[in-house]
């Protein structure tokens, strides 16, 4: 066990991704998806962000490395990880603002509702941490609500208020607290970026069309940990290639939650060819017949019981779709709508079940 922890450790610690993550944590994303036009603004109606440099990895590690302690650019969210993507994000006092402060955040309560101050966005993530809060389902709801007309675009303060009327517990803070679907349904308002009632997270399906089939058809909505499709080396706009992008991506998922791993663990993982998820969970638990594929093949029985349960709540492939503002609102910078035919949703999952 101790040399296929070793072989793994080594092949993580020296992979480019987990270089570039311990230096600007998930924060670096914000460059990436907005080269792909998959950087949700302005209530997911843009993919680019005009002033993305400010919230971006390079000038959060900047932030955190001129600032000095408490900052920390590289944190280990946890005893024992290799990667320290996690950081301490701290104000010019000297003192903490938010740990961490990740890209799904950045993205959510930043760039999706025109905020370009990391300061800003980190303060209001500590108040939705304090809450108990998802900053992903909270961005999504404030997106809605300022299409309703409830705050000023780009507006920390008035961000804030609506922040403030969830600790209240008033009504409006009960609707906004209970996520984008509930504010959108409130006050009308069509464009609500959602699935199964759970708001996406900062990648914009239309422009990364297979993390799109994977918001779509994940039993746990709009979840970009399911399957994030981004890297894979397809076409990202073209409907045809996404559909063995997202079925890879959401078994390989589920397989690394099986096993309780990080999902950055995928690319040590994926850096040692001679199988060492399989050397390591043989000779953790005595096993003689792991199979090769053993993500694969806990993924399909993990996703087998997701599917199943959803089914017995009441869930129809008529769930498994993207809103349908969607499909055909395009995103200004490629034109692009999310155009992935319904026979794709609906069977994709037709080899495992």
């Amino acid at each position: 066990f101790k040399v296929a922890q070793k072989d793994y450790t080594k092949a993580v610690m020296e992979h480019p991704q987990s270089i570039t993550y311990r230096d600007y944590g998930t924060a670096a994303m914000a460059q990436m998806t907005q080269r792909f036009a998959a950087i949700p603004a302005h209530n997911f109606s843009r993919g680019t962000f005009d002033n993305v440099d400010a919230i971006s990895g390079e000038q959060l590690r900047e932030f955190t490395l001129t600032r000095g302690k408490p900052s920390d650019a590289s944190h280990a969210c946890m005893a024992g990880c290799t990667i320290k993507c996690s950081n301490v994000f701290g104000g010019e006092d000297g003192k903490i603002i938010v740990s961490p402060l990740e890209y799904e955040t950045i993205g959510l309560m930043g760039t999706n509702l025109d905020i370009d101050s990391l300061d800003a966005i980190g303060r209001m993530n500590w108040h939705v941490n304090d809450l108990g809060l998802d900053s992903i389902e909270v961005g999504g709801a404030l997106g809605v609500a300022a299409e309703a007309g409830l705050m000023k675009w780009g507006s920390e303060e008035d961000a804030q208020k609506l922040i403030d009327e969830m600790r209240a517990g008033t009504e409006l803070g009960r609707i906004l607290g209970d996520g984008a679907v509930t504010v959108g349904k409130k006050y009308g308002i069509e464009r609500v970026p959602a699935v199964k009632g759970q708001a996406m997270s900062a990648y914009e399906p239309r422009s990364i069309k297979g993390t799109g089939v994977t918001y779509a058809t994940t039993p746990q909505g709009a979840d970009h940990t399911c399957g994030l499709t981004i890297r894979a080396q397809v076409n990202h706009l073209d409907p045809t290639q996404q559909k063995e992008a997202s079925l890879n991506a959401q078994l390989n998922m589920a397989g690394y939650d099986t096993i309780g791993a990080c999902i950055f663990a995928g690319f040590g993982y994926a850096a040692t060819p001679d199988g060492v998820v399989k050397r390591l969970l043989k000779s953790r638990y005595g096993w003689d017949d792991v199979p090769d594929n053993i993500l694969q093949a806990l993924g399909k029985e993990t996703i087998k019981l997701e599917r199943e349960f959803n089914k017995r709540a009441g869930f129809t492939k008529e769930d498994d779709r993207l809103p349908k503002w969607m499909t055909e609102e395009a995103i200004p910078e490629n034109g692009s709508v999310f155009d992935v035919s319904e026979d794709v949703l609906d069977h994709i999952f037709d080899g495992i079940e």
